[in-house]
């Protein structure tokens, strides 16, 4: 684990998810938060499948960038937060299953863009199937007033 430049990122990502609607919308809630590593996880229900049953991709989409935004986040300095400036996704799998989980790690930190990856597994009967892999950029901007 590396040291946060933002010793109270915990507890800003806490506060930050009080207002996080979607997040709740759908049911993701962040299991792990350490700098630089964010993990997340949901039980599917049917309103994050596609018609034949399987994960849709805007739900696997959007937990990749949760995750790897929050991971970007809990390495910048205080006063500053991330905004995605680009994600690519490569969907490897059907995801089935009762539950999926989410991983974002950063890679490389600059003082101007934050590298991460991603994975997204599906659990089913207790057995991991990796389902989508992903990278970002995410840019560091100074906290709007």
């Amino acid at each position: 684990m590396t040291k946060a430049p933002n010793p109270n990122f915990k507890e800003t990502i806490k506060h930050k998810l009080e207002g996080q609607h979607f997040m709740h919308l759908i049911g993701f809630d962040l299991t792990r938060l350490d700098c630089g590593v964010i993990e997340g996880e949901m039980f599917l229900q049917q309103k994050h499948m596609q018609q034949l049953g399987f994960v849709h991709g805007g739900v696997t989409s959007t937990i990749l960038d949760i995750t790897m935004g929050f991971a970007a986040y809990s390495v910048v300095p205080e006063g500053k937060a991330v905004v995605t400036a680009n994600i690519s996704i490569d969907f490897l799998n059907p995801g089935d299953g009762e539950k999926i989980i989410a991983i974002g790690e950063v890679e490389k930190s600059g003082s101007k863009l934050v590298f991460t990856q991603g994975k997204v597994f599906t659990e089913k009967d207790g057995k991991q199937k990796l389902i989508a892999t992903a990278r970002s950029i995410m840019a560091i901007i100074d906290v709007p007033n």
